[in-house]
C-alpha cells in the first residue's frame, strides 16, 4: 500500500498579502491534521502575479530565523528564480515548481511553518496585484491511526 500525496496549499486572500521588499520575507504556519508527525515534501510550487525571484523556507517551528543557531529551526531552502518561472500564453500568472525530497519534522503544535522571500529588486505587491500561492504535496511518513484510516478508505 502506497501512501498518497497530499497537498497542502497557501490561500492567495489570507497567506503572503503584504508588499514584502527586496530580501526580505513573510511567513505563515499551516494546520496539518493531528496525527501527522512527519512528512516527505516531495514537489512546491508557486503561483505567482509577479515574476520575481523567490526563496520558500521551511522551519520546524514558529522560531524562524531566530539568531541563536541552537534555537533556530531552519529546515530547508528552495530558490525558484526568474528564469524557470513561465507564463501560458504570455498572460496571467506565473508558474513554477521544484521536486525536492525533503523530510520535515512536524512539531507539536502541528503546522507547517514556511516563509515567502523576495530575492527581487522590485518589491512584492500587496493585495490583488500581488498574489501568490505556494502548494506542497507531501506524503505523510509518521502518521497516527486515524490518518491510517483514512488514507486506507481513501485507497480502497
Amino acid at each position: 500500500m502506497s501512501i498518497p500525496l497530499v497537498p497542502i496549499r497557501t490561500d492567495k486572500d489570507t497567506h503572503f498579502t503584504g508588499s514584502i521588499a527586496q530580501n526580505a520575507h513573510e511567513t505563515e504556519s499551516l494546520t496539518l491534521p493531528d496525527d501527522y508527525y512527519e512528512l516527505s515534501i516531495e514537489n512546491i510550487s508557486i503561483q505567482s502575479d509577479q515574476k520575481l525571484e523567490w526563496d520558500v523556507i521551511l522551519w520546524s517551528s514558529d522560531k524562524f530565523n531566530n539568531p541563536d543557531l541552537d534555537q533556530d529551526a531552519f529546515v530547508a531552502l528552495i530558490n525558484f528564480p526568474i528564469t524557470a518561472q513561465k507564463q501560458i500564453a504570455e498572460t496571467n500568472q506565473y508558474y513554477v515548481d521544484d521536486n525536492q525530497h525533503i523530510c520535515y519534522p512536524i512539531s507539536d503544535d502541528h503546522k507547517l511553518h514556511i516563509s515567502l522571500c523576495n530575492r527581487s529588486a522590485e518589491a512584492k505587491n500587496a493585495g490583488a496585484t500581488g498574489e501568490v500561492v505556494i502548494k506542497l504535496f507531501v506524503r505523510p511518513v509518521k502518521i497516527g491511526e486515524s490518518a491510517k484510516k483514512i488514507l486506507k478508505d481513501w485507497i480502497q
